[in-house]
This record gives C-alpha cells, sequence and structure tokens, in this order.
C-alpha cells in the first residue's frame, strides 16, 4: 500500500473543507450575536437561536458549493432541511457533552467545550456526507469526485460505495 501526499491531501480534503466551513460559521454566529444583541438590543437567548440560524444556513451553502460540490445532489431544499436538522442533532450533542464534562468529569469549561464542539463536529460531517450529500443512501460511490477509492472520515480509512464480490456468512 503506497501512501502519498497526494492520495492523503485528495482523503482528508472534505474533512478539511467540513472544518474550515465550520469555523467560518463560529465567526458568523459571533458577528451576527454580536450585531443583534449589542446593536438592535435583543435579547440574548433570541440573538443566538437567529445567530445560529444565520450560520447554519451560511454553512450549508459553503459546504454546498465547496466542501460537497462534486457530490450527488438531490434537491436543495432537500439537502438545507437535512442538513439543518443535522445541525440541531449537532447542537443537541454539544449542550449534552459539555454538561456531562463540567458536571461530571469537572473539567474546566473551555476544554469540556472544545471537546464537546468535536464531538458535534465528527457527528455533523459523518451524518452530513452521508444522508445530506447522498453518500450512504443508495448512490454511493458516484459523482463523489472519490471515483470508488477507500474514502477517510474523521481519519478513519474505509471502503464506500463497493460491493463486494464475496457473500459473507
Amino acid at each position: 500500500m503506497n501512501v502519498t501526499i497526494q492520495n492523503i491531501s485528495r482523503r482528508c480534503s472534505r474533512p478539511i473543507r467540513f472544518g474550515l466551513v465550520g469555523l467560518s460559521g463560529v465567526i458568523v454566529n459571533t458577528v451576527i450575536l454580536w450585531g443583534l444583541v449589542r446593536g438592535l438590543g435583543l435579547p440574548v437567548l433570541l440573538a443566538s437561536a437567529l445567530a445560529t440560524e444565520v450560520a447554519i444556513l451560511s454553512n450549508f451553502l459553503l459546504n454546498d458549493r465547496w466542501t460537497f460540490r462534486t457530490a450527488a445532489h438531490q434537491g436543495m431544499v432537500r439537502r438545507l432541511l437535512r442538513f439543518n436538522g443535522v445541525a440541531l442533532g449537532g447542537m443537541a450533542i454539544t449542550t449534552a457533552v459539555l454538561a456531562a464534562l463540567t458536571d461530571h468529569g469537572y473539567l474546566p469549561l473551555l476544554l469540556a467545550n472544545l471537546l464537546a464542539v468535536g464531538a458535534a463536529m465528527a457527528w455533523n460531517y459523518v451524518v452530513n456526507s452521508r444522508w445530506t450529500w447522498g453518500h450512504g443512501t443508495g448512490d454511493r460511490g458516484r459523482g463523489t469526485g472519490d471515483r470508488a477509492q477507500p474514502a477517510v472520515i474523521d481519519g478513519l480509512s474505509s471502503v464506500v460505495g463497493r460491493r463486494s464480490s464475496a457473500r459473507r456468512y
């Protein structure tokens, strides 16, 4: 098995792009939150919900056009609704992991938050890459730009889109 920098780069490009889009979402969320609270005087919780949704929409558009641009697409509205649902699941994961790590693990808040966000990001990437953009919904390996190569999901190598000719008993 010959591992080259080009192979590693090709296999890691989507997770890296997804992470960069996520970082841009943090910036969008922060700017919108600040503007809604300080500029418009909205209550923090309402402003946070609105800022989060704006960041989710921004992340969807960037991921749709950049991260998964070569992926097989069903309708845009369907992808958006799926992405939004996955993001809400990610928020629930972040909240649950953060609570567990601070309340029961006694970790410092910022370290616990970093771990919680990491867990949610892994969830978001895996579910979105398989469900929102069609990998794993019956159209595996087509239109993904991967050419039926082993895929890397969060650093774990697995073969997707290949049917084994050998039967498993």
